[in-house]
């Protein structure tokens, strides 16, 4: 009977722990599940709060719409148009109930914005390089754009610059720009950013840019291209060797464009190109010579000309590869007492292989020159960057917009080209900047174009008459 009643007590025994187990074991299911749909809550929650509308105090439109017609504008290099379409599609993918905005309103969205992130620059601190130039006229108008590079105490740069490096600390629009006159717009803009301190400035080398500093008294730094460029000029601008061959390249372009043979031409060779087409006319020629073997005999008679030019063409080979070389050392790492030291070494090894043509001799001079005259601020900042390529790139930008050919307050734009455009942008600039703000600065820092006179003739004409 005991025995019974002791193995009756352990299969309970057993039994009571089994179902123990199995309701700690149903416990935790319960418990991970409830955890899970509480995870799965939270994400709906939040992606509904980050899909839902966010409003913009005083706007119809939510946040994010605006941020996506501005992104278009600035960064996507689309119309206003376009822009104001795209966000109404984007609404009514959404699901939103907004209709198609007016392309003026996107304009003034993306003029509040920009006028927005310009004024920031005023909490900019620390040592910054500028980098200074004008654009090259559209209409009458020329727009000043001064860029930042900030100098970081625990950083060697060592690559060339790129649009994530800069800031836009100033720009104004004129009809025309005097030494006297950049040397203020350069004194109203460190004013207005005190905690900048300016190393010193890059520039092209213009007359009135040069004017401007030397009445500041600021450090300038030549741009090595513009000194590249200028030197191929001076060598080659006048040589009929060289213009026979692009007249030859042209007509040889009008000849075999819509035929069978068109695999032969060269790119489209550019009226206005930095270095005289030489890259293009070599690269072009070195790829006929290493197909001339294949070509039939009457190619090879329609690319005759090339052969009373081969001189010529050897001497452009030589100035391609400096500017190459001096591009490589300078654009990368700068002016310094160790990269001058490698250029040198760069092209005495050059040099050694080749035999330099007079033209590539002068240009090597000319190159030496200009180093040699930076070597006292070598010697006061240690390192100089000396490309301004970047703000070149910046106005292209601006111009391969497309649109009216005059600069206006859109301009602005050009303060946004490196910022990120996101919903927080938005809410910033159009609770702290009114469109007021944006024909203040608009009436004081830019001109009248021959469009807006047009139009203020025409309200005029009209108010008599009524």
């Amino acid at each position: 009977m005991r025995a019974r009643l002791k193995a009756k007590v352990k299969r309970w025994k057993i039994t009571a722990l089994a179902t123990t187990k199995r309701y700690r074991l149903l416990q935790a299911k319960l418990k991970r599940s409830q955890n899970r749909v509480a995870k799965l809550e939270s994400e709906v929650n939040r992606l509904k709060a980050a899909s839902a509308p966010l409003p913009v105090p005083g706007h119809t439109y939510p946040a994010q719409l605006i941020a996506l017609a501005v992104f278009i504008v600035v960064q996507a290099n689309g119309s206003l148009r376009c822009a104001a379409k795209t966000v109404g599609f984007v609404a009514r993918l959404l699901g939103w109930h907004y209709d198609i905005p007016s392309h003026s309103s996107v304009r003034r969205w993306v003029l509040r914005c920009g006028l927005y992130q310009l004024q920031q620059t005023t909490d900019k601190a620390g040592h910054y390089v500028a980098i200074l130039d004008e654009s090259i006229q559209i209409g009458r108008e020329k727009l000043l754009l001064m860029l930042g590079v900030k100098i970081q105490d625990n950083q060697s740069r060592c690559a060339p610059l790129t649009g994530s490096d800069i800031e836009v600390l100033g720009l104004e629009v004129q009809q025309s720009w005097t030494g006297e006159s950049i040397a203020e717009f350069i004194r109203r803009n460190l004013t207005r950013l005190p905690q900048v301190k300016i190393s010193y400035f890059i520039t092209d080398g213009g007359t009135n840019l040069g004017k401007a500093l030397k009445i500041l008294g600021l450090d300038v730094v030549g741009d090595c291209t513009h000194v590249m460029m200028n030197a191929v000029k001076k060598l080659l601008k006048d040589d009929t060797v060289l213009s026979q061959l692009c007249a030859d390249i042209g007509q040889l372009r009008r000849q075999l464009m819509l035929t069978a043979e068109g695999y032969l031409l060269p790119p489209t060779l550019r009226d206005k190109d930095r270095f005289l087409r030489i890259f293009t006319i070599v690269h072009w020629v070195e790829r006929i010579d290493s197909i001339w073997l294949k070509l039939p005999q009457s190619s090879r008679q329609k690319l005759s000309f090339i052969q009373p030019a081969r001189t010529r063409i050897a001497c452009m080979a030589q100035l391609k590869d400096l500017v190459r070389i001096t591009a490589g050392v300078l654009k990368g790492a700068g002016m310094s007492t160790v990269s001058l030291k490698k250029w040198e070494q760069q092209i005495d090894n050059y040099a050694a292989k080749n035999n330099l043509s007079d033209q590539a001799q002068t240009f090597i001079q000319t190159l030496r020159d200009y180093l040699a005259k930076h070597r006292e601020l070598i010697e006061k900042h240690q390192r100089l960057l000396c490309c301004s390529d970047i703000i070149e790139s910046t106005f292209g930008r601006y111009k391969n917009k497309g649109g009216t050919p005059v600069i206006s307050a859109d301009v602005l734009a050009v303060a946004l080209f490196n910022a990120d455009i996101c919903p927080q942008l938005i809410l910033n600039a159009l609770s702290t900047v009114p469109h007021k703000a944006v024909h203040q600065w608009e009436q004081i820092h830019t001109c009248d174009n021959r469009y807006s006179l047009v139009r203020r003739m025409n309200r005029e004409l009209k108010s008599v008459a009524a």
